[in-house]
């Protein structure tokens, strides 16, 4: 794995991504982890570096290039449509982390990629989600597609044209606990004021649901 100097892309773990992965004691057993929307590989590079056996899936292929000049040649990275339901993958997995996904797929497309995990998660497996929440600052800026769910029309954030699906606390936690079977679940929320194509934006929000699939 590169030195911190040298990382293409995000050079830091999620903030959640961290807290979950320590408050779950992952550091102490490492397994074999799957990342859905995994980017250039910033949120595998911690469980990477206490030992993970390290799966991640994404559409852009220059994320992945970037992914595997950062992660080095451990990491099994995959080129994977999302949209288009779970990736083609092998084997079982003790933890699934999806830190930027959800919000990008209908709702149709989110359950047919989860329920697709199901047949490779080990008893218990660790799961991690975060996604875009209903208060969030895009939250009807846009034409509406289905329920909770527009195409979005904020040059602003760089998202203009883009389809969002936003969820409640309790709407996240139904489609986790119905595709995925989720047990006993944290559930948190972040709110935050950012700068988008040199511009601040107000209240961006997200949802974080972490817990144990059954």
């Amino acid at each position: 794995m590169r030195e911190l100097r040298q990382i293409r892309g995000l050079k830091y773990p999620d903030e959640f991504v961290v807290r979950h992965f320590f408050k779950r004691g992952l550091s102490d057993r490492p397994g074999r982890v799957l990342e859905l929307g995994c980017g250039t590989g910033n949120n595998l590079s911690l469980y990477l570096t206490w030992g993970w056996d390290c799966v991640g899936a994404d559409y852009d292929q220059d994320a992945l290039t970037d992914a595997r000049f950062n992660l080095g040649s451990g990491p099994d990275l995959i080129q994977a449509d999302l949209s288009q339901g779970a990736p083609e993958i092998t084997g079982t997995f003790d933890a699934v982390i999806i830190p930027n996904l959800l919000c990008y797929l209908t709702s149709a497309q989110a359950d047919a990629a989860l329920i697709g995990l199901r047949a490779h998660l080990t008893p218990g497996c660790e799961l991690f989600v975060r996604t875009r929440a209903i208060d969030d600052y895009r939250y009807g800026r846009g034409v509406e597609e289905e329920p909770d769910g527009y195409r979005l029309a904020t040059p602003e954030t760089g998202e203009a044209g883009l389809f969002n699906l936003f969820y409640s606390p309790a709407g996240l936690v139904e489609r986790l606990t119905r595709t995925l079977s989720l047990e006993e679940p944290t559930v948190l929320t972040c709110r935050f004021d950012n700068v988008q194509a040199g511009r601040p934006v107000p209240n961006n929000s997200d949802v974080i649901v972490w817990g144990r699939c059954g």
